[in-house]
């Protein structure tokens, strides 16, 4: 999702990416509203779960934060080129970013995993920060941040414990005015604090974004195959051991590696993310100029993403939610996905359907609206 960009021409990698990054976040959220412990673990549940805790969870919020980095960039240098003083450019950063602020407050009152609410913290406090640093520096702040992660990553786990049936969250509680006022003070709480986990990314796609590595796939190929290949390997990788603790393959470890391994997941994730961006501009190669149907719809949700991204939680809530649809209640982690992915080819579907009407995101007009500071300033999404 990336609710702040502006290109004169729309690249068709940063849209792609998003659009896939809807899928991904789909599967990580969906399964957070299974409930009910009588059903059991079954063999079909561990490897869902172990394939989840491989390719998706901890591997997803990366690339978004990578693509909400590249937008950040890409309003920066739209405003240079208007000719924008830096004065009004800030003002742009956190008008943006208080609204991103509310929409996430809300959100949260419906889905406990909100994230718009960090990239608006981030882009209200720390992005004209960020936008002015030199390559060097921007480095040198993701590694230390990276450092801050394995570190605090044990302590604030992000899709630990899936098989885990004495887990509970507030997806699954029953009552909706009680999900709903204990969600309101999670998200107060893990708003700031989550945002440690989330700046490291948005640096990088702030430096993805300066070497035009994705709006120029062709001229960076190899640069984009080595990243993909060795991203998605690290990621892989490092995400076995916590994948075989929460999908209960592994079942006899001490606290010591537990801890090793959570670090090593979250970490890990970052070159996930970094390779999944590489790939989809891979891609983007073979696809770009005879591009069908099917890309074209992927890139019209990754177009709206923020409305999707919200979307999807209005559809996990119908159909899962003890409150509501109850489905929740009655399938395995197997069947969770299934309901992610045929929500995800939904949205595909909706977006195409707006796309050929040129119909906009809503959420993304909201937010271009209100963050404009004059008139001839215009902020596609």
């Amino acid at each position: 999702m990336n609710p702040i960009s502006h290109v004169k021409k729309r690249k068709l990698t940063p849209d792609l990416a998003r659009g896939f990054m809807l899928l991904f976040i789909a599967l990580a959220h969906a399964n957070q509203f299974i409930f009910l412990s009588d059903l059991g673990v079954t063999l079909i549940d561990q490897f869902t779960v172990f394939f989840r805790q491989v390719f998706i969870d901890g591997r997803a919020f990366p690339l978004f934060a990578i693509l909400f980095g590249y937008g950040l960039n890409q309003v920066y240098k739209g405003q240079e080129r208007k000719g924008t003083n830096w004065k009004d450019t800030k003002k742009i950063f956190r008008r943006r970013g208080f609204w991103m602020l509310v929409i996430g407050f809300f959100h949260a009152t419906l889905f406990f995993a909100d994230i718009i609410g960090v990239y608006g913290f981030i882009a209200l406090l720390f992005a004209s920060f960020f936008l002015r640093l030199s390559n060097r520096k921007s480095i040198i702040l993701t590694i230390f941040f990276l450092v801050l992660v394995g570190l605090f990553a044990p302590s604030m786990p992000r899709g630990f414990d899936a098989l885990n049936m004495e887990v509970t969250n507030s997806a699954t509680i029953e009552d909706p005015f009680e999900a709903l006022i204990t969600r309101m003070f999670e998200w107060m709480f893990y708003t700031p604090v989550l945002s440690y986990q989330v700046i490291p990314g948005v640096l990088m796609g702030i430096l993805v974004a300066r070497f035009q590595v994705i709006d120029q796939p062709k001229r960076h190929k190899k640069a984009l195959l080595t990243v993909a290949i060795s991203g998605l390997f690290l990621s892989t990788a490092g995400g076995i051991p916590m994948a075989m603790m929460s999908s209960l393959f592994w079942t006899s470890y001490s606290d010591g590696l537990e801890v090793m391994a959570k670090s090593l997941h979250t970490i890990t994730g970052y070159a996930g993310g970094v390779g999944w961006t590489a790939l989809i501009g891979l891609l983007v190669i073979k696809v770009e100029g005879k591009s069908g149907r099917f890309t074209k719809a992927i890139a019209a949700l990754g177009q709206r993403s923020l409305s999707f991204y919200l979307f999807q939680s209005v559809m996990f809530v119908l159909i899962l939610a003890p409150y509501a649809g109850g489905l929740g209640g009655h399938i395995n982690q197997l069947w969770s996905d299934v309901v992610a992915v045929l929500v995800w080819i939904f949205t595909v579907m909706i977006a195409h359907y707006m796309d050929q009407r040129s119909i906009r995101g809503p959420f993304e007009t909201f937010l271009r609206k209100k963050s404009a500071i004059k008139q001839t300033i215009n902020i596609d999404s």
